[in-house]
């Protein structure tokens, strides 16, 4: 079973997304946003492929996957007995920006 490991710029991310949805649409909401994308990127210890290949990725070495939760992509990359979760992408963003990973 491998391990869950959030970067130090995916829990930026992450925390910002959650700030930002509290004060649009309250705390209750940010809360099972957050909650959600943890019970989700927490299935990934069991089944770490269970995310589709970020295609925006393909150039890099190693080999990016993502999950959606709500309307955040989840980029993570498998790491021998490690999940590193990478980054937290809001999809209405320029994908444009996620190749500077």
């Amino acid at each position: 079973m491998a391990q869950v490991i959030w970067t130090k710029k995916a829990l930026g991310q992450l925390e910002r997304a959650v700030k930002y949805i509290r004060e649009e649409q309250g705390l209750s909401y940010a809360e099972i946003v957050l909650k959600k994308v943890f019970k989700s990127t927490s299935l990934l210890e069991s089944s770490p492929e269970m995310g589709t290949i970020e295609p925006l990725l393909a150039h890099k070495k190693t080999q990016y996957r993502y999950l959606v939760v709500w309307s955040y992509k989840i980029i993570y990359r498998i790491a021998a007995d490690k999940i590193v979760i990478s980054r937290v992408f809001h999809t209405s963003r320029n994908p444009k920006k996620l190749k500077g990973i």
